[in-house]
């Protein structure tokens, strides 16, 4: 779905397809990541979740940025390649969203799972109503628009993310106090 969603983007000329494209290299970082330190213990997978909202951060900020540049771009990008991108993607997520359903709640680890897969399940169903918006305006506003919401889901996902695993590591640092104390009197 990675490859498929990536040449939309190039044949639609689509900013929305293209956060969404950008969106699922990330994911498919995060799944992989996801299932290396599922075994590990906690602390890694906190900062591990670190280094995924870092991933969500990095793919986004350049989306948005391509996004304002696009602002005065006078051509529509092809809604049906959007449209059939989008669709496709609401199939895939709601079966990932099926098998995942009962890890949704957990560790950042999983939070992280969890939130990637529902912000992209919002981002196809924008990509749809924006390719819908495109084919009657004839424009390329709906397309950044849905593409800005995209990326600003993946920097509030990659937030709370950030969030739970800093407070994760935190805790762990409070009940491992007495190895961080031995390690920093011994320095």
């Amino acid at each position: 779905m990675c490859v498929i969603t990536v040449v939309s983007a190039i044949l639609s000329n689509s900013t929305a397809v293209l956060a969404d494209a950008m969106d699922f290299i990330g994911d498919a970082f995060s799944y992989a990541v996801s299932f290396y330190v599922l075994s590990k213990p906690q602390i890694v997978r906190s900062v591990f979740s670190i280094f995924k909202a870092a991933t969500l951060i990095s793919f986004g900020v350049p989306v948005l940025i391509y996004s304002m540049m696009r602002i005065s771009d006078s051509s529509a990008p092809d809604y049906l390649v959007m449209n059939a991108a989008g669709m496709m993607g609401i199939i895939s997520h709601i079966v990932c969203i099926y098998f995942l359903y009962q890890y949704r709640q957990g560790d950042s680890n999983q939070t992280s799972v969890w939130i990637c897969t529902i912000n992209d399940l919002i981002g196809n169903i924008l990509t749809v109503i924006a390719s819908i918006a495109v084919m009657y305006t004839d424009s390329v506003i709906p397309d950044i628009i849905a593409a800005v919401i995209i990326v600003g889901l993946a920097l509030y996902g990659a937030f709370i993310i950030l969030r739970q695993a800093i407070k994760e590591i935190r805790e762990y640092k409070r009940d491992n106090k007495k190895i961080f104390d031995k390690k920093s009197t011994s320095s």
